[in-house]
């Protein structure tokens, strides 16, 4: 994909009348490409920024006619398990998806141009305005595109739609520059407090993320501050205690959102031929999830539960 492309984009989606990604009834729009390995990560398939198969083996009739077609040889099948793709080989063509009648096969990830995202996204524009709501980039991670979502974002603002951008922060601080005139809203993660347990969690350490995070403080922009918390990983007071330390140091927060565990993208992993790595875990119940949201509402700041 074109990295650094400012006129074309690399997304996935668009969610339409989201409301758990901001105020109002939102538009979201996801964007390829993470740094970060969660091992609760409910979009696995927005992890790499190149095209991903994903398989429907419950829709399959065994044909093998995706596996003829396939100009890289990356698609294999057996009658029992059904087809396996080679991603290493896979570039993503879609030729197997064009050749699957019974939808069994799905493309993940499409070029875009500027015009053509802003045009979609603006046919929801008395949806917005009429709910206080708007756009919200997120991924993956949106600003690995960060010239991209500017001028999508600069286009939404000209006619008066709201923007926010939804971030794990894991970039270089020059890309929140590219962007920030134009978003209306900042939601940043906070995945963990200790850097070892961070690195745990998502494969990398939080080192950039709380420095982003001290800069974004510094900034004339609202932000709400995400809290994912895993039973048994990052869900013990002290880590909880410890985020909202770092939050307590940004004058700019009107809110936490208290994301509570769940398993809505267990079977994505299995599409993408892929082994869960919480399997059997299992998510809080109500009780729990609102000593959590006790824990966080005592420093002052509104707390919503799953955003």
């Amino acid at each position: 994909m074109p990295l650094y492309n400012p006129d074309i984009g690399f997304i996935s989606t668009i969610q339409k009348y989201s409301t758990k990604d901001g105020p109002g009834i939102r538009d979201t729009v996801f964007f390829k490409g993470c740094s970060l390995g969660c091992l609760w990560c409910s979009n696995p398939e927005l992890i790499r920024s190149q095209p991903d198969i994903l398989y429907h083996s419950g829709r399959c009739v065994r044909c093998g006619e995706c596996v003829k077609v396939c100009p890289h040889s990356a698609l294999t099948l057996d009658k029992d398990q059904g087809v396996t793709v080679d991603r290493d080989l896979c570039s993503g063509c879609g030729e197997c998806v064009d050749e699957c009648l019974q939808n069994a096969l799905e493309l993940v990830g499409r070029y875009v141009r500027v015009d053509e995202l802003a045009e979609e996204l603006l046919k929801d524009q008395v949806f917005y305005q009429a709910s206080g709501g708007g756009v919200t980039f997120s991924g993956g991670e949106p600003l690995y595109q960060s010239g991209f979502l500017r001028k999508v974002a600069e286009e939404l603002q000209l006619h008066g739609i709201h923007t926010a951008l939804d971030t794990a922060g894991d970039v270089s601080w020059c890309r929140f520059e590219e962007v920030l005139a134009s978003i209306d809203l900042v939601l940043y993660d906070l995945k963990a407090a200790h850097p070892k347990l961070h690195r745990m969690l998502t494969g990398r350490e939080n080192d950039l993320i709380l420095a982003n995070a001290a800069l974004l403080a510094q900034q004339d922009v609202p932000v709400i501050i995400r809290l994912v918390v895993v039973p048994g990983l990052n869900d013990s007071r002290e880590d909880i205690e410890n985020r909202m330390r770092i939050v307590s140091t940004m004058p700019n927060v009107i809110q936490i959102d208290l994301l509570p565990y769940h398993r809505y993208g267990v079977g994505k992993y299995a599409q993408l031929g892929l082994d869960y790595p919480l399997e059997g875990l299992k998510e809080d119940g109500d009780a729990r999830i609102e000593e959590l949201r006790s824990w966080i509402a005592a420093y002052g700041y509104p707390t919503t539960i799953g955003g």
